[in-house]
């Protein structure tokens, strides 16, 4: 947003124009002139408003005492309140690509001591997501562990004031901010989408942009505070017909199942595949070389696929088919990743073997 002060001195100063831009929240102007007494300030809050929102106004002073001055405000070039002391206005912004004209004369009008502004609403959206492993068909948003980053899209809605159309998202310069400190190398002119660190362990940090033209009259800003997780190990059956099953994970094993005191997840054929996806481990492939898969069944470590080490094989020919599987996940370069679950399942002897309806719920 831009703010245009202007003040008048008979002796001095027939005409000045001071431009600034505001930069904190709730936004402010201030100007001193030699042998002038008046040293004005202009906050609105909030300092970005968006079509329809309430914005409040306040003029303020280091050297004037304001609470015995006469004010009156104007809202395009009407009056809208007037009095002693009247130091704040709530105003409506207009809708997108609309302009509000505010003037505040401070000792009554005609006066030649004004602070003068425009309110222009624009709108950002602020999207984002983890740089993290989720699988196909997966509804939600795939979210960050510590050592992985996460990954930000910005949305702007600008419109100048007399425009039918929105300015392109190329025209734009972005200010990307971590925790306050800005991130050079995300920031500049059309990069509307970032790629930054995550948080650490245990963590949540502030992402954020600044959106504006490069003439300054239109900004516009977004922030989003996100956590880190740990990964999530799933474990599905991986069907000979239709594939990895995402639409039935098998229960992992309780401390009651553990002990004994409940049935553990039932599949009714001699072997069966299974394989593990790491929800949010800071990967694109499951299978690829970063990940470091530990399996044990019946506390016994066994040699995984080194193609597919997320998927292991159990045959119960010849046994009682019950079976603890264990897994453990680590990452080759990123050691703040750990993730670890044990499942409790039985498959079927020899003599009892069957097929396994993939879309039925498993037998507990």
């Amino acid at each position: 947003m831009k703010y245009v002060i202007q003040t008048f001195s008979p002796i001095l100063f027939p005409l000045l124009f001071v431009a600034i831009f505001v930069h904190s929240t709730p936004a402010y102007a201030q100007f001193t002139l030699p042998g002038f007494s008046a040293d004005l300030t202009l906050n609105t809050a909030p300092e970005y408003p968006s079509p329809g929102e309430s914005v409040r106004l306040s003029v303020r002073s280091v050297l004037l005492d304001l609470s015995a001055s006469e004010i009156t405000w104007y809202v395009n070039d009407v009056i809208a309140a007037s009095g002693t002391g009247v130091s704040e206005l709530t105003v409506t912004a207009g809708p997108l690509g609309s302009e509000t004209r505010i003037r505040a004369e401070i000792g009554g009008q005609n006066t030649g001591t004004f602070v003068a502004g425009a309110l222009r609403p624009t709108e950002v959206d602020l999207l984002w997501e983890g740089d993290s492993y989720v699988p196909p068909f997966y509804r939600g948003r795939a979210l960050p562990t510590a050592g992985g980053g996460v990954r930000l899209y910005t949305i702007p809605r600008f419109q100048r004031p007399g425009s039918a159309s929105l300015v392109s998202t190329d025209d734009l310069i972005y200010t990307w901010r971590k925790n306050n400190r800005i991130i050079q190398s995300a920031s500049g002119r059309g990069k509307n989408i970032a790629l930054l660190e995550g948080p650490v362990l245990f963590g949540s940090d502030t992402f954020s942009v600044e959106t504006r033209t490069t003439d300054g009259e239109l900004r516009g800003f977004a922030s989003v505070r996100i956590s880190s997780i740990e990964p999530m190990l799933v474990l599905y059956e991986n069907h000979p017909v239709f594939g990895i099953l995402y639409h039935r994970a098998l229960p992992a094993a309780t401390r009651a199942a553990q002990a004994g005191l409940a049935s553990e997840t039932s599949i009714p054929e001699v072997e069966a595949t299974l394989s593990a996806v790491p929800y949010f481990a800071p990967v694109q492939n499951p299978d690829g070389d970063l990940l470091l898969y530990k399996w044990l069944v019946n506390n016994a470590v066994i040699e995984n696929s080194l193609t597919r080490p997320s998927s292991i094989t159990i045959n119960a020919e010849g046994a009682d088919g019950r079976a603890r599987i264990e897994l453990e996940l680590t990452h080759a370069t990123n050691f703040f990743l750990s993730a670890r679950r044990a499942w409790t399942l039985t498959l079927a002897g020899s003599k009892n073997a069957g097929v396994s309806d993939p879309f039925q719920p498993f037998n507990q």
